[in-house]
Parts: structure tokens; C-alpha cells; sequence
């Protein structure tokens, strides 16, 4: 056989396995995983296989080929652009408060961070590069970054200021208590940050796909039963609220309250958003190079 034809048995081979959908189990992502992760746990889905994991693996995971879609940081995406397609009508964004990206603070001014430690929480990407737009050109400062565990204790116990995302981020803000015998922190929510200077909403994630796997995934159906699944989560969002309020010790009302700050459409607005901040913090980044992979009404 040669080296051609090996080539092609591995890609048929291989676009015919089953497509592997990477899946966040924060908060803001449940009203787009839920209902499809119910039909996969009562019926038989052979053309889908889930794997599990925060942000910043999925990231990697997409990035490796470890998985095939994904929900993905919308740096990440914005880094690798010219390789993955996104997928339309799917994103998490805000215009305005998100209450689940905050940087907490031991001062009321953000200028009063430069040369200041900021701890940056492991588990995200583009939260972390939003921190540095609005510290460096927003406010025209210098601030010192860390990386580490998102643990708030230890994050503010040696540094002024602490970068939380997700459902962490989302009790600590609700909670606001008091921090190692300091007192209570001041708390800054990132997207009205951005919303403030820009004008334009934050979209913080987008789901992408590996572009040599589109075949496969337009097989699979998977795009039209996460915009399905989005649709129903939606329009279930007080269900979902209550289901999450018992996981994280958090009121049903504060849940709820959160999942109706997030924008799942990807919409013209989100798209100028996420094309603004991409061009910001990528360098090198075109927006000529991004490309939308179709489900399976919109090809037919």
C-alpha cells in the first residue's frame, strides 16, 4: 500500500470514530450541555463520546486531539483560529455583570495595583488576558501576575488582588466574607469592566471543532443536538437554577439570577465583542481566518 492510500484508510478510519464532545460542568455551561447529556445517559448516542474537564484542559485537550468540540476559552480559540471552526449560535458571553469572573481586590481603585501581585486563577485563559487588557491599557498600569490554584484564602493571603472565574468565583462573589483577618475585599466583575470601556458585550467562550474532523462531526449530528439542547436548557433555566443552587450551597435565586446574565447565541454583538477582544490580546490574530463549521440543517 502506499504511503497515500495509508494515509487515506487512517483518515477514513479515523472519521468514522465516534466524535469525542469535551464538557465543562460549570454553571455557565449547563443550560447548553444538560438536555444532551440526559438523552446520552438514557439512550444510545454511538456517534457521541463526552469527556469531562475544566476550561483550561478542554482547551489543551481540543489543542491535542484528545477531544473533537468543545466548549473553549475564546483566546484559545482566537490562538488557534486558522486550525479549529467554530460552531454558530453557541457561546457564553455578557453584556454586562457575569458575577462568575471577578477580581477581588484589596483596593477600591484598580490603579492601585501597579507593580502589585495579582493572583490569576489555573483553570482559565481568556479571564486571565482580560485582567491584563484592563490593567495595562485600560488603566495604564504594571501589575505583577502569579499563577496558582484558585483558592481565595491563599490567593489574597500574599498578593493585592485575586482572579476567580466559574462556580468558585460565582459563591465567593455571593458570599463576600471576610479574608484572612483583613476584612472584605473589594470585588470587580470583568465583563462590566469591559463593557464600560468597549461598549460591547464579553464573550468569554465559544465551542470550536477540530476542522479535519468536520466530516465526522456532521455525521454525528452533535452541532444540532447542542443547539437542541440549548434551546431546552433555556427555556428551562429555573429547573437548572434549582439543580444547581443544591450543588454549590447557593440560594435558588442567586442561580437563577446568574444563568439569565449569560448570552448562549453568539450573536452579531457577541461576534463584535469577541472580534474586538481577539484582536486586542492575539497576536497576529485576523478575523479573516475564522470560519464557521455548518450543522447538519444548515448543509443540507
Amino acid at each position: 500500500m502506499t504511503h497515500e492510500a495509508t494515509t487515506a484508510a487512517l483518515t477514513n478510519v479515523r472519521q468514522t470514530l465516534p466524535v469525542r464532545l469535551g464538557v465543562i460542568d460549570y454553571l455557565n455551561c449547563v443550560p447548553v450541555y444538560d438536555w444532551l447529556l440526559g438523552q446520552m445517559a438514557t439512550c444510545d448516542i454511538p456517534s457521541i463520546e463526552t469527556v469531562a474537564g475544566t476550561p483550561a484542559q478542554m482547551n489543551q485537550a481540543l489543542l491535542s486531539g484528545a477531544i473533537d468540540v468543545s466548549n473553549v476559552s475564546s483566546v484559545a480559540f482566537g490562538e488557534h483560529a486558522g486550525e479549529w471552526l467554530l460552531l454558530p449560535h453557541l457561546s457564553v458571553a455578557a453584556h454586562g455583570a457575569v458575577e462568575s469572573v471577578l477580581l477581588f481586590s484589596w483596593h477600591d481603585d484598580w490603579r492601585a495595583l501597579d507593580g502589585r501581585g495579582i493572583a490569576l486563577t489555573d483553570h482559565s485563559a481568556t479571564s486571565v488576558e482580560l485582567v491584563r487588557l484592563l490593567s495595562e491599557r485600560r488603566y495604564g498600569i504594571q501589575p505583577r501576575y502569579v499563577t496558582q490554584p484558585p483558592d481565595l484564602d491563599a490567593m489574597l493571603a500574599k498578593h493585592d488582588a485575586a482572579l476567580l472565574i466559574g462556580d468558585i468565583a460565582l459563591r465567593e462573589g455571593h458570599l463576600r466574607r471576610a479574608i484572612a483577618g483583613r476584612g472584605q475585599p473589594h470585588v470587580f466583575d470583568l465583563a462590566t469592566e469591559w463593557q464600560a470601556w468597549t461598549g460591547l458585550p464579553f464573550c468569554f467562550s465559544v465551542w470550536a471543532a477540530r476542522a479535519e474532523r468536520a466530516e465526522a462531526i456532521a455525521a454525528s449530528e452533535v452541532v444540532r443536538l447542542l443547539h437542541d439542547s440549548r434551546a431546552r436548557g433555556i427555556a428551562e433555566l429555573d429547573r437548572l437554577a434549582q439543580a444547581a443552587a443544591a450543588r454549590l450551597d447557593l440560594p435558588v435565586a442567586v442561580c437563577a439570577r446568574y444563568l439569565r446574565l449569560l448570552d448562549y447565541d453568539l450573536g452579531p454583538s457577541d461576534l463584535d465583542g469577541l472580534r474586538c477582544f481577539l484582536e486586542m490580546a492575539v497576536p497576529g490574530f485576523r478575523w479573516s481566518d475564522v470560519q464557521f463549521i455548518s450543522d447538519s440543517r444548515e448543509s443540507a
